[in-house]
């Protein structure tokens, strides 16, 4: 009877490894171009610039969650249920370069990671800019009020969706200090405005909660001009 030897065994073990962990993918391209690359629907997908920090990434919605982690600059994209298909958006950086991306979902894929070089651009990391006493590294304040991850995501959601329907690629440096728009779905009231970030310091959060009916609060980390984008969300009903 056949048998595998322990050589051909533990060459069957790493291909099969091979097979399911993917090695870090490096991709270059120039600001306002495009790039594809695949997310795993397994694991975690860190998306990281180098030289640079990733500020936000805008899609009108997404299967998947993220966090841009506040020491490194860097996204992590975990997906969240659904139907896996491919999704687009942009991702921008604190320097204001903006990246267009095709992400394609893969099953076979653990632990990925994306590394993008920006081409023709001086290569100069941001220094971190925290608003003193952010509740939310990235920006983001959620009002106490209530519980649950679930309450949270959706706040996010739509703040996301808000950004990228009234917002967009905009940059904060070409509006008028004050109201600037707002966007309503679901029973949510996102009303967004222009602020003037003093002395190069970035608002905090706490001091947009205004009325019983904000539930949550997002203060952009790019400072443009002296001045920031803020979005106060609020219940409706």
């Amino acid at each position: 009877m056949n048998r595998f030897s322990p050589i051909s065994f533990l060459i069957c073990v790493c291909l099969f490894a091979s097979s399911v962990v993917a090695d870090t993918v490096r991709l270059t391209t120039r600001p306002d171009q495009n790039i594809s690359f695949d997310v795993s629907v397994t694991g975690p997908t860190r998306i990281s610039v180098v030289d640079n920090r990733i500020s936000k990434i805008l899609q009108s919605s997404s299967n998947f969650e993220m966090v841009n982690d506040e020491g490194t600059g860097d996204v992590f994209l975990r997906f969240a249920g659904g139907q896996p298909t491919s999704e687009s958006g942009y991702i921008v950086t604190e320097t204001g370069h903006t990246i267009g991306f095709t992400m394609n979902p893969k099953t076979d894929l653990e632990n990925h990671t994306v590394l993008v070089t920006l081409r023709g651009v001086s290569s100069s990391s941001a220094p971190s800019q925290q608003a003193n006493s952010s509740p939310n590294a990235s920006g983001f304040a959620v009002n106490s009020g209530g519980s649950g991850s679930s309450r949270t995501s959706n706040l996010v959601s739509f703040t996301r969706q808000a950004y990228a329907a009234r917002i967009g690629n905009r940059p904060a440096s070409g509006q008028r200090v004050g109201s600037f728009a707002s966007y309503s779905a679901g029973g949510l009231i996102a009303r967004i405005s222009v602020v003037s970030a003093r002395s190069g310091q970035i608002p905090a959060e706490r001091q947009f909660y205004r009325s019983s009916r904000t539930l949550a609060v997002y203060v952009d980390r790019v400072i443009s001009g002296g001045k920031v984008w803020v979005i106060v969300v609020e219940d409706t009903r």
